[in-house]
């Protein structure tokens, strides 16, 4: 029996806390970039916080540097993540049937991440994402880029309109981005920013999800 397509032909994901737990790894490189700025530990309770937006942004707000300074400790963090933080990383449970049943009933996959573009390809290679996600879309050297700006290109790359689409993603990077591209946001507890209903108050989203396995169950449904 043929399966019935879901209404949501195209979903966008964010990759750090939506598709892998990366949090060894960048957690790791963030110690290590500090460490060789010279700066006072971040604390534990706070260094959760460099997980999902821009490098040069956490570095600035959760460190106290200039632009100019973030940017430098951007640029450490990444040699070391290249080297060795990028493979510390696993797909989240379930993921991967997710993204091969709703492939199956003809829904395509994208990346829209604030990691830098060449770091989230090579990722989608590593583990094997590239088998359902063929467009990728990550953030600039500078870490400027607008996340709405790479959802619509990935639309434009499928030649998809946005009622037809649904980013997934944990945080209010993703939702916020979201709504500035006009695409409906599927928001998920599992990963780093979000952790209960509560922290989505005021945040527009047509759904919640605490797990990978839930996302098949929405699509299935919506």
């Amino acid at each position: 029996m043929p399966l019935t397509p879901p209404s949501r032909s195209v979903l966008l994901w964010d990759m750090d806390g939506t598709l892998i737990d990366s949090s060894e790894g960048i957690l790791g490189c963030v110690r290590l970039a500090v460490q060789d700025m010279g700066l006072p530990p971040v604390p534990e309770e706070r260094i959760r916080e460099f997980i999902g937006p821009p490098l040069q942004h956490s570095f600035h707000h959760l460190c106290g540097l200039p632009e100019a300074e973030a940017q430098r400790a951007t640029d450490i963090y990444r040699a070391h993540y290249a080297a060795e933080g990028i493979r510390r990383a696993r797909v989240y449970d379930g993921l991967f049937a997710v993204l091969e049943q709703s492939a199956a009933m003809g829904v395509r996959h994208a990346v829209a991440t604030n990691k830098k573009q060449d770091a989230a390809e090579e990722v989608c290679r590593i583990f094997g994402l590239d088998r359902f996600i063929h467009v990728v879309r990550g953030n600039n050297t500078e870490g400027c880029r607008k996340k709405s700006d790479m959802m619509l290109e990935c639309l434009r790359e499928f030649g998809a309109k946005r009622e037809h689409a649904l980013m997934i993603g944990d945080s209010s990077f993703d939702s916020r981005g979201a709504e500035e591209a006009g695409i409906d946001f599927l928001a998920t507890l599992y990963g780093f920013g979000f952790q209960s209903p509560d922290d989505l108050a005021g945040t527009a989203h047509i759904g919640i999800v605490r797990s990978p396995e839930e996302v098949m169950a929405f699509l299935k449904h919506a």
